[in-house]
């Protein structure tokens, strides 16, 4: 079910320091900054349904017909395919897991099954635009870290901004894929606002009284891209806020392919 999360949390591209301090900017311009909804409510089921086994610290093996009686007992319809889903599998992480993270508490190891290599459109858009097509491995496993409380200061321009965020879940992409494609139309159009971007993992955290959700990427020439994406109104966030920036930014110690923690970006697709 993660490799659903990600869907979402590719698309909204904006660059991204290698430290939580450093300079925050967004590829759009001097744009109002748009925060997520607060709240708890997740309007896409399949979102839902993952982070209840994340916040829940759920262990175990389900299947599709699980998530859809799951988005049938909370009357919502998904804009996923779930006919494509085979298994997801919440486990603890093996002694060697424990030790490729130190310093960091080291929770679950995920295990999702397709029953093929994806290559669909995204199913959602970026300021208007249908931003190209999302390649997913048929296997993927991501292992769970659990941080702690962080209070980080981002920059935006001349505004620097401090954040809290608690519940931080990060979900280190160890195997398989997920790559956003970017269609070249739109990739013209829209310049260096957007790009192909390789996911190396994803993030929910508490921002005050609001969840928010983090896609953490590499683009083509390793630029570093995150997106961000409101589970309220189920929609990208399309312009870059320095809180999530500096939550992306700090992320990335535990997301370094050069320090052999998750897979070397654009290897190994078909």
């Amino acid at each position: 079910m993660v490799w659903i999360l990600g869907t979402a949390l590719l698309l909204a591209m904006a660059g991204a320091g290698g430290r939580a301090e450093a300079q925050i900017w967004t590829e759009f311009g001097p744009v109002p900054e748009e925060k997520p909804a607060a709240g708890d409510l997740i309007s896409e089921p399949f979102f839902a349904f993952v982070i209840e086994l994340a916040e829940g610290d759920s262990l175990g093996r389900w299947d599709s017909e699980d998530v859809r009686r799951f988005a049938t007992a909370r009357g919502e319809r998904s804009r996923f395919p779930l006919d494509q889903l085979v298994t997801v599998v919440r486990r603890r992480p093996d002694p060697d897991e424990r030790r490729r993270w130190p310093g960091v508490r080291v929770t679950a190891h995920w295990d999702l099954d397709l029953k093929e290599d994806l290559d669909r459109p995204m199913p959602y858009d970026i300021l208007g635009y249908h931003p190209g097509s999302l390649l997913v491995s048929r296997h993927l496993e991501l292992v769970e870290l659990r941080p702690g409380p962080l209070d980080l200061t981002g920059q935006l321009k001349d505004r620097r901004t401090t954040a809290a965020f608690r519940d931080v879940h990060v979900l280190a992409l160890v195997k398989g894929y997920m790559v956003l494609d970017a269609d070249g139309f739109v990739d013209a159009l829209l310049g260096s606002a957007l790009d192909d971007a390789w996911t190396v993992g994803l993030v929910i955290a508490r921002e005050e009284e609001r969840r928010i959700g983090l896609g953490v990427s590499l683009g083509r020439k390793g630029r570093k891209i995150y997106g961000e994406f409101d589970f309220v109104r189920d929609k990208v966030l399309a312009h870059g806020r320095p809180a999530a920036s500096a939550l992306s930014g700090y992320c990335r110690r535990w997301l370094d392919p050069q320090a052999g923690q998750v897979p070397t970006p654009w290897q190994g697709l078909p």
